[in-house]
């Protein structure tokens, strides 16, 4: 029994492997590459929150929050694309409060995936 069987599995284990490589490249997913603030830094009040992302997103299909310290949700200016829908942006309008600050992204690729993420950052008190 475990005779026959051994040529079967040696067929499905090169089909595997070999299919494993020879699968074509669709590219990288898009993925946010850097941000401003940047993650885990320290900053004085920022003017905006500004994604850099690994290829442009679909037509308004870009959301950016900022929640601070303590949960609330940090009113923002629109998003705003830029360089071919690589880049968001939305306006901080006034002065953060010195303390943690978590900025929550949403968007679409080209292909319809939905990519997420989230990362913080710290303003520096002014003393």
């Amino acid at each position: 029994m475990i005779r026959r069987a051994l040529p079967l599995f040696a067929v499905l284990l090169t089909t595997v492997l070999v299919g494993a490589h020879a699968a074509p490249d669709h590219g990288e997913h898009l993925q946010l590459d850097r941000s401003a603030p940047a993650a885990d830094s320290t900053v004085s009040t920022p003017a905006e929150i500004r994604l850099w992302f690994s290829q442009a997103t679909q037509e308004d299909a870009t959301s950016i929050r900022l929640v601070d310290g303590d949960g609330e949700l940090v009113e923002l200016g629109e998003v705003t694309p830029a360089e071919g829908r690589t880049v968001h942006s939305a306006s901080v309008p006034g002065a953060l409060a010195p303390g943690s600050y978590t900025v929550a992204w949403r968007t679409m690729a080209a292909d319809g995936h939905v990519v997420r993420g989230d990362f913080s950052f710290a303003v520096a008190s002014t003393r």
